[in-house]
């Protein structure tokens, strides 16, 4: 079933691929004119050649012209082809997405960290991830600041509804969202050449303290040269005496090789992610805000009356400029007239000069805006998802709450609730029954709500609290660790926070699962009756029916809850539907018959 986001995308693409055939006609246009203007530039030379009249060549001059505007033209409309395309491939990958397919994006895989507080449990990153259902990033340092946001989630209130307020507004500009990513694709950018960049000092280039001097030799070298070639060129100087000039200014070059040869290195390097961001900053630069994030990170882009797309683009021009020198027979030509290596080299030092201390802000500024769109994409994909109210009452109220990464059509919602800290929830069921999952919904939404993202949810009351779960550990063989002395660690590492006075909202799921049943029993009770005398609150997961009567020591302080199960026609049928009290129906025997494993 085709719902109003898919047809929107749906619409986009036709649109767009209505406007990429216009385009490809107004490119053949400008093929056919350049051709023509070839073939007459091709009979002038040729009527002046056969009759020997040179004042045929005067015709070639504006069709020459003509050519050249017409290359220029070219160059240009295929850009506007290439962003075309990319803005079709970027609607596309929004309908695959909808359908549950997230190749296309990058899954964050280098992000996942197994003894992270609760990132490894929630499956934040990876295949199938949090992460890669919500990236919508197009270089690999924007990655870094979503991938931040998602680890290291706001507990304030303050900066939560200031966040909140900035993907809202993001999401209701579908088509500069569109604009933006589309044209973040057309160049992939590492981190480390961007953090390279952005760290880039004008020191590294150790010349030019007296700038007198260069520019003196910037001027006079060029007259030099010229003069020289104008008497040799009229017999009043030989020939070479001129080729004796030029070895000054190669010399001089020749000199500081070593120096142009590295920055030449970098800014060569630099330029894919030069043309990109004066393309991503010129869109936030020109969009109005009203969020006071996007405001602050707009101003950021503002500096002496400038604008940073302005000053970035300046330095891709001089990166291209730079890199002509890559062409030996101009290099030998234009450092011997125009010391044109160091000529660069001296413009390259004084933008440096000028914004080095500026460009990592400038930088700083598309990354985070490239996370929050994708929060705004995230939502504007889900507009069923509710925006989290904060509360200083209530530590934990949701009404139909589920899954945010499991598609729409599979969902079983819940209600649930946890009214203040010092309150836990003992979650019983058979296998399968569904209490991982919704661990992990009530998790995975948390982290969401912390980050000024919508939840998978009806209604969504939270007081920002600090996430901690335990539910994957795993064993460690170089560390020489058992499965069950690694999650004692895992434990440890709560009280130890807790004994430290943090706040914790705990997700639990089954307690010294490495243990023998007894030795887990008394062990989970007591850490538990030991939680209770902390700032903690949250749930856990078990299928020790035993743990359930903790209840009856602290009647204010734990609930039992449980996923059911039941055997209709020797079937198994889960309504993964969370109800009071504790599971009576377990599956294991059940299912270990079915499976013909026992008698």
């Amino acid at each position: 079933m085709k719902t109003s986001i898919h047809i929107h995308y749906q619409q986009r693409m036709k649109a767009l691929i209505e406007l990429k055939n216009l385009q490809k006609k107004k490119l053949k246009k400008i093929l056919l004119g350049r051709i023509v203007s070839f073939l007459i530039i091709l009979c002038f030379i040729t009527l002046a050649l056969s009759t020997n009249q040179s004042n045929f060549l005067f015709g070639v001059i504006p069709f020459l012209l003509i050519f050249g505007f017409l290359v220029q033209k070219n160059r240009k409309e295929n850009e506007k082809l290439l962003l075309i395309e990319k803005k079709i491939e970027t609607n596309q990958e929004e309908v695959e997405a909808l359908d549950g397919n997230y190749s296309s994006f990058q899954n964050g895989k280098e992000f996942v960290n197994s003894s992270h507080e609760f990132t490894h449990d929630l499956d934040i990153f990876g295949e199938k991830s949090l992460f890669q259902t919500i990236n919508r990033t197009s270089s690999t340092a924007s990655a870094w600041v979503l991938a931040n946001l998602l680890s290291q989630p706001f507990t304030s209130e303050k900066r939560i509804l200031e966040r909140q307020r900035a993907i809202q507004e993001l999401k209701e500009k579908p088509i500069w969202r569109e604009e933006f990513r589309a044209k973040g694709k057309l160049y992939f950018t590492e981190k480390k050449s961007i953090d390279l960049l952005t760290s880039w000092k004008n020191k590294e280039i150790a010349l030019f303290e007296n700038e007198t001097i260069w520019r003196l030799l910037f001027v006079s070298i060029p007259v030099v040269m010229t003069l020289s070639i104008i008497l040799a060129y009229y017999a009043m100087i030989p020939w070479l005496f001129v080729l004796l000039l030029a070895l000054i200014p190669l010399g001089i070059t020749g000199r500081h090789l070593k120096i142009i040869n590295t920055q030449h290195v970098k800014i060569s390097t630099f330029l894919p992610i030069l043309n990109q961001h004066t393309l991503l900053v010129a869109e936030v630069e020109s969009e109005i805000f009203s969020s006071e994030i996007l405001l602050n990170i707009q101003s950021t882009l503002i500096s002496n009356n400038s604008a940073a797309s302005q000053k970035i683009a300046e330095l891709a021009q001089l990166a291209n400029q730079f890199d002509n020198r890559s062409n030996p027979i101009f290099a030998l030509l234009a450092n011997s007239l125009f010391l044109w290596d160091i000529r660069y080299l001296f413009r390259l030092k004084k933008w440096l000069k000028k914004n080095e201390h500026e460009l990592p802000k400038w930088f700083k500024a598309t990354h985070e805006i490239e996370s929050y769109a994708s929060f705004a994409t995230f939502w504007f994909n889900n507009p069923n998802f509710s925006l989290p109210q904060i509360s200083q009452e209530i530590l934990f109220k949701s009404q139909q709450l589920a899954h945010p990464l499991m598609h729409s059509r599979n969902r079983i919602a819940n209600d649930f609730d946890i009214k203040n800290l010092k309150e836990f929830v003992i979650i019983t069921g058979a296998n399968m029954a569904g209490k991982s999952t919704f661990l992990r919904a009530i998790g995975v939404n948390l982290v969401l709500a912390n980050c000024g993202a919508p939840v998978c949810a009806k209604q969504f009351i939270f007081r920002p609290t600090p996430l901690y779960s335990s539910m994957r550990t795993t064993d460690s063989l170089s560390n020489n660790e058992s499965y069950f002395y690694s999650e004692l660690k895992r434990l440890q590492s709560i009280v130890d926070k807790l004994k430290k006075g943090e706040t914790l909202f705990v997700i639990l799921d089954e307690i010294l699962k490495g243990t023998n049943s007894k030795d887990k029993a008394e062990g989970s009770k007591k850490f538990i009756k030991q939680l209770l005398t902390y700032q903690a609150a949250g749930i856990i997961a078990t299928h020790d029916l035993s743990l359930c009567a903790v209840k009856e020591e602290f009647p204010n302080h734990i609930e039992n809850k449980y996923f059911d199960v039941e055997i209709e026609q020797d079937q198994l049928v889960f309504d993964y539907t969370l109800k009071e009290g504790i599971c009576s129906n377990m599956n294991a025997e059940f299912l270990m018959k079915k499976m013909g494993i026992t008698e």
